[in-house]
């Protein structure tokens, strides 16, 4: 097929004078045909170019290619909607577990005490607070110095006895000079009895001697005891005397009387004799020490309670 621009040149060929000589060399109808025939693919083509030159051809075009940009765009807003990415869900929410109740473990039912068993509980905590168990004592008398040299050991029983009985004869039959060396040990552990035992009382606090003496005293009266021993510390308040004790203090001295007991009567005496405003000074002295000491006292009974309920919960050590 001839172009365009081929038809145009070959028309030019035909029309010019130079060519028109072959023309009539050869047959006219048979070039022409034959130039037809070449020519008729081109003029279908100048046809249909120049119909789409028309402007009812660009309207057409213009059409087809506004479908074909419309097709492409929503082909292109499908493609970018599909290719959108989904949107992402928002994550359930865990199911909460309910925590188990706990339950809680039952109350221990209080065992009900009698009274038997209320008694000794009591009297075992009286004989905590009484400090019952002090420092180990020296023999303090000549006997008890002899006994505690010559006892080795002891089996109990019978034989115990026995060698006790042989002991006591041995020493009563002992020179008097072996008797005073022997009481000379046992005065001399005396001396440092005290002061052990002084030493063992103020390593508690005052507090603690007082109550223990309290607690000696429940003891005393609970088990029917007739000896009482009470520790003797010079930390505590004296018990609150009257007019009458501070009398005796003073004259016990110059009463000049041979024996205690007749001293005391004597100075019994002289007191009932005195006025009231004689004893007045006295029994005002005597008031005025009571009130300090029972105040005392009072603070005492509080720091000892609290000092007992401390030891008593805490537990014993090891």
């Amino acid at each position: 097929m001839l172009s365009s621009a081929g038809l145009a040149a070959a028309r030019r060929v035909l029309a010019s004078p130079g060519a028109a000589a072959p023309w009539h060399q050869f047959s006219g109808q048979a070039t022409r045909a034959l130039v037809l025939r070449l020519a008729a693919p081109s003029v279908r083509t100048i046809s249909l170019s120049a119909s789409m030159r028309s402007p009812a051809a660009k309207a057409t075009a213009a059409k087809k290619t506004t479908t074909k940009a419309k097709s492409a765009s929503t082909t292109k807003k499908s493609t970018t909607k599909k290719a959108a990415k989904p949107k992402a869900k928002k994550p359930a929410k865990k199911a909460v577990k309910k925590k188990a109740a706990t339950k809680k473990p039952k109350a221990a039912k209080k065992k009900v005490l009698t009274d038997e068993q209320k008694e000794r509980l009591e009297i075992r905590k009286l004989k905590q607070m009484a400090l019952l168990k002090g420092p180990t004592f020296l023999p303090e008398t000549a006997w008890s110095v002899y006994m505690v040299d010559n006892m080795r050991g002891g089996t109990g029983g019978d034989a115990l006895g026995d060698k006790v009985k042989a002991l006591s004869t041995s020493f009563k039959n002992l020179p008097a000079a072996e008797k005073e060396r022997l009481t000379a040990i046992g005065n001399s552990n005396k001396i440092a009895n005290q002061e052990a035992k002084k030493k063992w009382i103020e390593s508690f606090p005052p507090e603690a001697i007082y109550t223990a003496n309290l607690a000696r005293r429940r003891l005393a009266r609970k088990t029917d005891k007739s000896k009482l021993y009470l520790l003797h510390d010079e930390r505590l308040p004296h018990r609150g005397g009257s007019g009458f004790t501070l009398y005796i203090k003073e004259q016990f001295s110059q009463s000049g009387a041979d024996s205690a007991k007749d001293a005391m009567r004597a100075i019994s005496e002289r007191w009932k004799s005195l006025s009231d405003d004689e004893k007045a000074p006295y029994v005002k002295v005597a008031t005025e020490q009571n009130k300090v000491n029972g105040d005392k006292v009072k603070d005492l009974r509080k720091k000892g309670e609290l000092y007992w309920k401390e030891k008593l919960a805490s537990p014993s050590p090891a």
